[in-house]
């Protein structure tokens, strides 16, 4: 048997410690390298934090505002510019109520949020530099492309906010029905009330007080309500008390002095239910009272009826019925107003033809349509025409009228229907003619002075105005200042400038017999 010995040499010994060797050195060169390339990040880091020991490290903003780079005073300059524009952020409120959703966008500045300039600048000014920040994100701040947005400080106005939030309340708030009375079948009934709602300011304050602090951008807040429910009193003695204010009566009538109509209403228990409603006494009990603010309700709905204008001075004839009601039922005489018109231009029109068309003076049609060339009409043309309520203001005088005839040159003065004087007159001349029309006696004095053509006019009584200051009338044959009478031989044809002349005696009978508010009729 033959043994073999196996011999290892040198160099393969070697073989091994040198791969050893090159790990270890390879490790120790990455170490080197990694230790340099940190070193020379701490040293950049060091020379930028040098460079930006007073500036705002860079990429940081506020409000959509770039700050970086700004130095403490700059910052502060630039985000105080910013604190009064309303764009920097908005208190947005929601109303997810039944009657549908609704939104409410206040601007910072209307909900009593004002920027904290100084707090903001703190939280700017320690980004990147809290003690203990790692160099990797530190090294973040002077490489990364994005911004980093800090978040605004706000202080908050309690005050301000509580206005603006009331504002919203007597919008959204909804009081309370409370119990009424109506019929039912003739018989007096208590409608039980329903609850109504308010806003609840106070906890919705408490709400953006709490949020306040973390403001940026946009603050959504869900508007708060509390629960109103109605007084619900003890009804035993409402019937008495009810059926004593329903058992009245107020009639009201009204004279149209276009149509020549007496139009007459009567207001009984049906309209007077609608004015009642209950009050709780101190002690619960109720108490039946009428309300006078529902009258002029009343009155609305008695105009519609109508369907073509008329109507009441509201407020005068409420005051009206309000009296008779309240003196346990009466009767009241009250205005009938009229609508103003719109007017369209015919065939052949011009400001005469339509002024003795519609009985309304060409002087006041050419008032009310000032930006229109009236020289010029063309058909179709629309055209604003006043009320006949600027010709007779007054609440006509019952039983009495005058009527002019123009192409008779006639007065007849009727009183009660019958015919009391026919006498004869003077109207305008062609150039100045008499308006036609329904007027009233407007004015009195016994001794006009008309200073456009210096001479007296006796007796005068206005009808209408003719246009800006001028009015024409009834008068007695005018006065110059010699003493010398005109046109006294010219009655019976046209003499004046539009006035409506008598004799001498007839102008002082007229003057004596009628009063303001007599309707005067010129044909």
């Amino acid at each position: 048997m033959t043994a073999h010995a196996t011999y290892q040499t040198s160099e393969s010994a070697v073989e091994p410690q040198r791969q050893t060797l090159l790990w270890v050195g390879a490790f120790l060169l990455l170490l080197a390298l990694g230790a340099a390339v940190f070193f020379c990040a701490w040293v950049f880091n060091q020379r930028m934090q040098g460079f930006y020991r007073d500036r705002v490290y860079p990429h940081v903003s506020s409000l959509n505002l770039d700050l970086g780079g700004l130095t403490r005073e700059e910052a502060q300059q630039t985000l105080a510019a910013a604190a009064n524009r309303t764009d920097t952020g908005a208190l947005i409120l929601h109303d997810d109520a039944p009657g549908g959703a609704r939104q409410w966008n206040l601007p910072w500045t209307e909900a009593g949020f004002t920027l904290d300039v100084v707090g903001t600048l703190d939280d700017v000014w320690a980004t990147g530099r809290a003690k203990g920040t790692p160099l990797k994100e530190q090294l973040r701040l002077w490489f990364r492309p994005q911004t980093w947005e800090v978040a605004p400080r706000f202080t908050l106005d309690l005050a301000q906010t509580r206005t603006a939030l009331e504002r919203i309340a007597a919008e959204v708030s909804l009081p309370p029905v409370e119990p009424r009375l109506g019929l039912e079948n003739g018989t007096i009934i208590v409608i039980p009330g329903t609850p109504g709602r308010v806003l609840d300011t106070t906890a919705l304050l408490g709400q953006i007080q709490t949020q306040s602090s973390s403001a940026a951008g946009e603050m959504h807040i869900d508007l708060l309500y509390r629960d109103v429910f109605p007084v619900e009193p003890d009804t035993t003695e409402v019937q008495a008390q009810a059926e004593a204010l329903l058992n009245r009566e107020v009639t009201i009538s009204a004279f149209d002095v276009l149509t020549e109509q007496t139009l007459n209403w009567s207001l009984n228990r049906e309209n007077f239910v609608a004015w009642l409603q209950l009050v709780a006494r101190e002690d619960g009990s109720a108490a039946v009272e009428a309300n006078p603010e529902a009258v002029p309700e009343t009155l609305k709905a008695l105009a519609a009826q109508l369907g073509d204008g008329r109507g009441f001075r509201i407020e005068e004839t409420a005051q009206q019925v309000w009296d008779a009601y309240s003196e346990g039922g009466g009767h009241v005489t009250t205005y009938l107003t009229h609508p103003e018109r719109l007017y369209t231009v015919q065939s052949g029109d011009t400001v005469g033809r339509i002024a003795a068309k519609l009985g309304m003076p060409s002087g006041l049609i050419m008032e009310a349509n000032r930006t229109v060339d009236l020289d010029r009409l063309w058909v179709g043309q629309q055209l604003f025409i006043p009320s006949q309520d600027v010709l007779t203001p007054y609440l006509p005088v019952p039983n009495k009228k005058i009527v002019v005839s123009i192409p008779e040159q006639r007065v007849r003065v009727y009183e009660n229907g019958g015919l009391l004087w026919d006498w004869t007159t003077s109207t305008g001349i062609k150039d100045s003619p008499t308006a036609t029309g329904i007027f009233q006696i407007i004015s009195k004095e016994d001794k006009a002075y008309a200073s456009q053509w210096d001479l007296w006019m006796p007796y005068f009584m206005g009808v209408y105005v003719a246009g800006g200051n001028v009015v024409n009338g009834f008068h007695e044959l005018p006065i110059l200042q010699n003493g010398q009478r005109l046109w006294a031989g010219n009655l019976g044809s046209p003499a004046s400038f539009g006035c409506i002349i008598l004799g001498i005696p007839e102008a002082e009978t007229l003057y004596n017999w009628a009063e303001i508010g007599v309707v005067v009729v010129i044909q």
